[in-house]
């Protein structure tokens, strides 16, 4: 995952207007913030979700009725508040993030209703708040 991050993050300085280099630097730096949580570094993994989500808003932001860039927006926060939670046992933070997960799985149910994934992702983010209560 380093060195796909590595090729990507090239990739997106050579080309900074190119979606598709942006986007998949966003997804490798999840990758990279799942790995490090699992490998316990902690400090290195929220780095890459930060990093992860501040691409994702920016695409988001960028093209705003792109449904992709939205869910991916949605699955930045989410990874977030579940790293708050359960890694960082920080409940306050972890609603913040939770909640901005759960707006945009609202909207992205109610725009398509029909979508099997979304219509899940919107119980996942009402679970994850719910999780905060117990």
């Amino acid at each position: 995952f380093e060195d796909e991050t590595q090729l990507f993050e090239k990739l997106y300085n050579d080309y900074p207007t190119n979606v598709n280099f942006k986007n998949g630097l966003a997804i490798s730096y999840e990758k990279l913030g799942s790995t490090h949580t699992k490998l316990g570094n902690l400090q290195q993994a929220l780095k890459y979700f930060v990093e992860r989500n501040n691409l994702a808003q920016e695409l988001h932001n960028d093209y705003p009725t792109n449904v992709n860039f939205k869910n991916g927006l949605a699955i930045s926060y989410s990874k977030l508040g579940w790293f708050y939670k359960n890694q960082l046992k920080d409940n306050t933070k972890a609603r913040l993030y939770f909640e901005k997960y759960l707006a945009l799985r609202e909207e992205l149910a109610r725009d398509f209703p029909g979508f099997a994934e979304f219509v899940r992702g919107l119980e996942l983010a009402r679970n994850a708040m719910k999780s905060l209560e117990e």
